[in-house]
């Protein structure tokens, strides 16, 4: 369990730049999708986190960007209250 979170932990650098560039490529000026940084499903790997309004707004995004996942969840819009 160490040596992967020794791994993830050197690998970090890597996957936010990735996230970065993931982002200028495809949120920048868009109001309709978010980015962050998270493990995969399985928490083996490092993974770009895309939260879109809709189907429409996640509908032409990669499912992987560079060495890296991209999950995308549909979540609505967002609410202030």
């Amino acid at each position: 369990m160490s040596n992967q979170r020794e791994r993830l932990r050197s690998s970090k650098p890597a996957a936010q730049a990735a996230k970065d560039a993931f982002a200028s490529k495809y949120v920048t000026g868009r109001n309709d999708l978010a980015v962050g940084l998270g493990l995969n499903e399985s928490g083996s790997n490092w993974a770009v986190k895309v939260f879109a309004q809709s189907l429409s707004a996640a509908g032409e995004l990669p499912d992987h960007f560079g060495d890296f996942d991209v999950e995308v969840r549909v979540t609505g819009a967002a609410k202030a209250f």
